[in-house]
C-alpha cells in the first residue's frame, strides 16, 4: 500500500516538473505568433482597404489593422487619381514612411467598402 503511495506521488511530482515546461515552450511559442512585424521606414508595403477623404487628403483604412494611412502619389502610377476609389476597397502598393504610403500602384479590389470598415 506504501508503495502505491510513493508510486503516485512520484508520478505526480514528475507530471508536475513536465507541465511547466511545456508551459514555458507554449508562452514563448505564442509570444513569438503574437509579435506584429512592422515595416521599416521607406519598406515596401501594400495595404487593402477602403479608401476615403479627409482634411482634403486622401487615406486608406487597413481592413487588417484598421489603422489610417494617408495616401501620396508617387507619379509612377497613371492610375493613382485616388478620388475614383473613394468609397471602395482598393489595394495600394508603394512605400511607407512617417504614416504615409506613396503609392506606387493602386487598383479596385470592390465596388463597395465592407459594411462597419
Amino acid at each position: 500500500m506504501k508503495l502505491q503511495i510513493l508510486v503516485v506521488c512520484g508520478g505526480l511530482l514528475c507530471l508536475g516538473a513536465i507541465a511547466p515546461g511545456q508551459t514555458s515552450s507554449q508562452t514563448k511559442s505564442t509570444q513569438s505568433a503574437n509579435r506584429v512585424k512592422r515595416p521599416a521606414t521607406g519598406a515596401a508595403l501594400t495595404v487593402t482597404g477602403c479608401v476615403d477623404q479627409q482634411d482634403g487628403k486622401y487615406v486608406i483604412r487597413d481592413v487588417q489593422t484598421s489603422n489610417l494611412i494617408t495616401l501620396a502619389p508617387s507619379g509612377t502610377d497613371p492610375n493613382d487619381d485616388f478620388a475614383r476609389f473613394v468609397g471602395h476597397q482598393a489595394q495600394a502598393s508603394g512605400t511607407m514612411q512617417s504614416g504615409t504610403l506613396t503609392v506606387t500602384h493602386i487598383g479596385q479590389v470592390a465596388d463597395m467598402c465592407p459594411i462597419g470598415k
